[in-house]
């Protein structure tokens, strides 16, 4: 395994860093709903190593959920909720603390598959490992110190996976591993993590309460400012990231494990040092992940909860500390009696300084934080492929930010060099279609599937189990790339008004805007400019805009000069006026034109002659003949955006030039004359779209929650097509189809041997989806295929033609194949369909 260690930066580096939001390093995402409405508060994101692509959720209360195709199953995969919650369905054989409806950090927090879980030969086979916390009892290991309180213990458990069901644990198979006592009910960390060396990673907090210094903490009992605290004492687990080989290294049975020797303090042989720790000096390190998938570092990235100033994200080295009690962030604690210096004596050693804080809102710190939440989630480094951009950034949570605890926020870390150990802080990823704080959700966990896609946890209220509308309040959303579009638009409607004759128009010629010499005035003219912009899908996003325009001939006093494009606020017209001889004078209006006194020529009139405009220019630019560029602003974005949410808003640009100078004139080509169009660029985003599968259920089953599972292998109205089949070859579920969907025929070939005609149907919006058309001499024994549609393309094989993939109805094709088979005397063939998931 890589480590790093990082040791310490300069505070004013620090917090720069910290300040500095490199939102140009991360793309915009979107967060897409997998599960709505049917969990509670999700701790735990995973997923198993056995290529199953399932994800595993777990439920603080007490339940692991199994999310699979997008479908989270009912059946939990294990059920550790107590007996003792209020509502039957939300209850469990235990042993999880009992749970209500108000805030509690206890529950089921952690959840880790073994390495080898999917590897016969190894001795971690179908095992996996969580971390919950039950009610104290009698005779539970590690007793506390003598007079300490004892709220809750902290308990990982051993479990293997059903032989019989991959989707359903063995309860059975439960075994203890370690266990210990919580003083205080809060700060209980919980995450566990299998690191690139195979062994397990335990997060634990000091203990709970505040300060690291209420009864149960070290050295309360001398002094409550001046205390070691647990976080700081290694003679016990609180406060420490632990390090163990979870397995039973001898068969003993409950708490049998063992301790790798390189751990840090393997060799330590103070008495009652835990050998366990790899890392102390935390508060509450709720989330931490390894950096170790292909093109990884393997370095361990965790979030350490702060105490009521600075949140900090660390980089996990062995035997480091990271100065909990001494230290938050790098302040000394306010809770040490307003010293000028810490009561509390420096631990001793290098005190190792986090990657990134910041502050809570409302708290100032010296040097300067940003103020951005309340309590940090932690969250992984992206080395997934469908966000390339995003590619070895770190991606993290807060809690709830700045608008209250309700509104939790997503951040990032991108690394300044390789390996450097220095990285920028994004405060806010950008998020499409949604403001980020995310507004009304609370941020409880990040965790990733086997391809290393990045999941988020969020809550829409503080109880554990406090129900909104009588349903669950969490979600499971997805980070998903948005497609990013650029389109270029020609005007619409392009006109010029003329100031010396309210009469003067001219629609189909060149257009001018600026003020004309002596000899001819002088006068004004205003160029007018409308685009098209409902063309842009109704669902996106528009990004940016600017307009390029080709200024063909200038007046001798206009170069140098400004130019400025003001948002008109009334709506204007085109006719079929055009000057004949292009020297900008004009030519008499037609019906509809726009002139200096009309906004349609001649029935409706400006408010104020010369059009109604913004005072305030939306962008600007300096006249020269050649191509002339405005924007991209942020004011012509809110032009357009304006626009494409209301159309009937939409009255365009007014376009003019210096008129306080003479002969500033300014000729353009426009949409009827000269070499280049106006061109509009506009980039837009696209959410991204619903998996096919989903699209097609919410069709068919509107009611459905999102995520909720429909048993794939049902059959909706009794005619032999489960829906899965349904879905494949574009059947309606609730119409009992007479037609199986392949069909065969022989015919004697052409050139000998027997022409076998294969028919089949294929939904075409079924992208998700494999179909794969296989023959053999025998029903039981299927190996030779014949074609197969991945992703919507037809792919055929061992001599199988494809005649025609015509459409049939709706979105559903038929696909007709031919395949010549020898002449064999008495041999029987069978032809199946078989469906997967791409």
């Amino acid at each position: 395994m890589t480590t790093t260690r990082h040791l310490s930066l300069p505070a004013a580096l620090l917090a720069l860093l910290a300040c500095h939001a490199a939102h140009a390093a991360f793309p915009t995402v979107a967060l897409r709903p997998v599960v709505l409405q049917q969990i509670h508060s999700p701790t735990v994101i995973t997923h198993a190593p056995d290529g199953s692509g399932r994800l595993f959720v777990c439920d603080q209360h007490g339940k692991i959920f199994i999310i699979r195709n997008g479908m989270m199953l009912p059946a939990p995969f294990l059920n550790l909720a107590s007996p003792a919650n209020t509502l039957i369905e939300d209850r469990g054989p235990g042993p999880v603390i009992t749970l209500g409806t108000g805030y509690s950090e206890r529950g089921l927090l952690g959840l880790a598959f073994h390495p080898g879980f999917a590897d016969p030969g190894s001795p971690g086979y179908r095992k996996f490992y969580v971390n919950y916390i039950k009610a104290d009892a009698d005779g539970e290991p590690d007793p506390p110190q003598a007079g300490d309180p004892v709220n809750c213990i902290t308990v990982i458990d051993e479990f293997e996976v059903s032989a019989a069901d991959p989707d359903l644990a063995d309860p059975a198979s439960q075994r203890r591993v370690l266990a210990f006592t919580q003083p205080q009910a809060n700060h209980n960390g919980g995450a566990l993590e299998f690191g690139p060396d195979s062994m397990l990673y335990i997060g634990s907090g000091d203990g709970g309460s505040s300060n690291d210094n209420a009864a149960g903490h070290t050295g309360r009992e001398v002094s409550t400012t001046a205390c070691l605290g647990n976080s700081q004492d290694k003679t016990r687990y609180l406060g420490k990231i632990l390090r163990i080989n979870p397995l039973d290294p001898d068969g003993g049975g409950p708490l049998t494990y063992s301790i790798p020797a390189d751990n840090p303090f393997f060799s330590d042989a103070t008495p009652g040092l835990k050998i366990e720790i790899y890392a102390l000096g935390l508060r509450n390190p709720w989330k931490f992940s390894f950096d170790w998938r292909p093109g990884g570092t393997d370095r361990l990235f965790c979030g350490d909860v702060g105490q009521g100033r600075i949140e900090e994200i660390n980089l996990i080295v062995s035997g480091g500390n990271y100065g909990w009690r001494y230290q938050e962030g790098l302040e000394l604690p306010t809770f040490s009696s307003g010293a000028g210096s810490n009561p509390m004596p420096h631990p001793g050693g290098v005190l190792i300084t986090p990657i990134a804080m910041y502050a809570h809102p409302g708290v100032n710190t010296s040097p300067p934080l940003p103020q951005l939440g309340l309590s940090v989630t932690g969250g992984h480094v992206y080395r997934g492929q469908a966000i390339p951009e995003m590619q070895g950034k770190y991606v993290f949570g807060d809690y709830g930010s700045t608008g209250g605890a309700s509104d939790g926020r997503l951040m990032g870390l991108e690394e300044t060099a390789p390996g450097s150990g220095v990285f920028t802080l994004t405060q806010a990823l950008p998020l499409f279609g949604q403001a980020n704080p995310v507004t009304g959700e609370r941020i409880l966990c990040l965790g990733e599937d086997e391809a290393g896609e990045i999941y988020i946890g969020m809550k829409s209220n503080a109880g554990v189990l406090a129900r909104i509308g009588g349903l669950p309040a969490g979600g499971i959303y997805q980070i998903v790339p948005v497609e990013t579009v650029t389109t270029v638009l020609n005007p619409q409607l392009d006109n010029t008004i003329y100031s010396e004759d309210g009469g003067l128009s001219d629609a189909r010629g060149y257009f001018y805007a600026g003020r004309t010499g002596p000899n001819h005035g002088p006068y004004l003219r205003r160029a007018l400019l409308s685009f098209n912009v409902e063309i842009i899908p109704p669902e996106a996003a528009l990004v940016s805009a600017s307009l390029k325009l080709r200024l063909n001939k200038l007046g001798p006093g206009g170069s140098g000069t400004p130019m400025a494009l003001h948002r008109l606020n009334q709506t204007w017209g085109e006719g079929t006026s055009k000057n004949p001889s292009d020297v900008g004078t004009g030519a008499p209006a037609t019906p509809g034109d726009a002139t200096w006194s009309h906004r349609f020529h001649d029935t409706s009139t400006w408010t104020t002659p010369g059009g109604v405009f913004e005072a305030a220019p939306s962008a600007a630019a300096t006249a020269d003949v050649g191509t002339i560029t405005f924007g991209p602003s942020a004011q012509m974005l809110a032009d357009a955006q304006a626009w494409h949410a209301d159309p009937a808003a939409n009255a365009g640009w007014m376009l003019r030039g210096d008129e306080t100078q003479n002969e500033t004139v300014g000729r353009f080509d426009s949409k009827e004359v000269g070499q280049v169009f106006p061109e509009l660029e506009i980039q837009y985003q696209l959410p991204p779209p619903v998996p096919p599968f989903g699209t097609w259920l919410k069709g068919k089953f509107p009611a459905l929650l999102t995520g909720q599972f429909v048993d794939i292998f049902d059959d909706q109205e009794g005619d032999s097509i489960p829906l899965l089949l349904e879905y494949a070859l574009g059947f309606d579920p609730f119409t009992r189809d007479t037609d199986s969907g392949l069909h065969l025929s022989v015919a004697p070939g052409e050139e000998g041997g027997t022409d076998l005609t294969l028919t089949f149907r294929r939904e075409t919006a079924a992208t998700d989806l494999v179909l794969r058309l296989e023959m053999s001499a025998s029903p039981v024994a299927w190996g030779t295929p014949l074609a197969e549609v991945s992703a919507g393309q037809i792919q055929t094989m061992n001599g199988a033609d494809l005649i025609a993939d015509d459409w049939l109805v709706d979105t559903t094709n038929l696909v007709t194949l031919r395949l010549n088979l020898p002449e064999t005397p008495g041999q029987r063939r069978f032809v199946r369909m078989s469906v997967d998931w791409q």
